[in-house]
Order: C-alpha cells, then sequence, then structure tokens
C-alpha cells in the first residue's frame, strides 16, 4: 500500500519461533509439525514475529485486517474470510510481520507450521 502511514508495531524477540513471540502456546508439538491458534481482538495488532518455516493458516473467524512490516508498512490488507485456508511456502521466508485486526471482529486463524527436516522422513540426528 505505497504511500499509506506507517501503522504502529509490537516489537518482540526476532529469535523467538512464531509461537512463542505471539504468547500463544502449542496445541500440536509433534516432529515435523507445530500448530498454535492466533486471536486478534478488533484495534489490536499483535506482536511482530519471524516465520522460518512453510506454513499453513486456516481463518477459523474471519475479520478484515492488514499485514504489517517491521516498520508498519502495510503489506496487505482486505478481508480474511471464514473458513479460508492459505499455504505460505519457502519463497516467502523469513517472513517477519504482524498482524492488525482493523474490523469490529475478532479474528481467529490457526497456525499449522511445517517442519520437513523433523518429519518421519527426516535423517535421525542422536
Amino acid at each position: 500500500m505505497a504511500g499509506a502511514e506507517p501503522r504502529p508495531v509490537v516489537e518482540s524477540d526476532p529469535e523467538l519461533p512464531p509461537w512463542e513471540a505471539l504468547r500463544a502456546p502449542l496445541l500440536v508439538d509433534r516432529p515435523g509439525i507445530r500448530c498454535w491458534v492466533e486471536t486478534v481482538e478488533p484495534g489490536e495488532t499483535r506482536p511482530l514475529h519471524t516465520h522460518r518455516h512453510p506454513w499453513v493458516t486456516v481463518v477459523v473467524q474471519g475479520a478484515h485486517g492488514e499485514n504489517l512490516s517491521p516498520q508498519g508498512e502495510v503489506l496487505a490488507a482486505g478481508e480474511l474470510v471464514t473458513g479460508h485456508v492459505g499455504y505460505n511456502g519457502p519463497e516467502r521466508l523469513p517472513l517477519r510481520h504482524c498482524v492488525r485486526n482493523t474490523s469490529d471482529r475478532t479474528l481467529v486463524m490457526v497456525a499449522i507450521e511445517l517442519r520437513a527436516e523433523e518429519g518421519p522422513q527426516a535423517p535421525h540426528t542422536p
């Protein structure tokens, strides 16, 4: 969104995994996969976090929102539709960003991080 005024962002340690930066407990913590829920209240901007592995996002409860860069620039804006499932592949990594809810509805998303090097086909490391 060129020319738009930067939005304020909430800093976090860039070395933390996304769920820790977001203070979201893991629902699934297994070799090859991590899963957490991100809830964004109306008007809220969640902390910056860094994705280093591909992930799938499932929108459980939709709302209008913005995807912001670490500098507060709007990378994308629009309606996150309930039921939408999106894959975020390795071509986007690493990605440091945050989500801002610009609606009057609570946004709820499930993130499923895919870690191929830890999956059943990964080489065993003691």
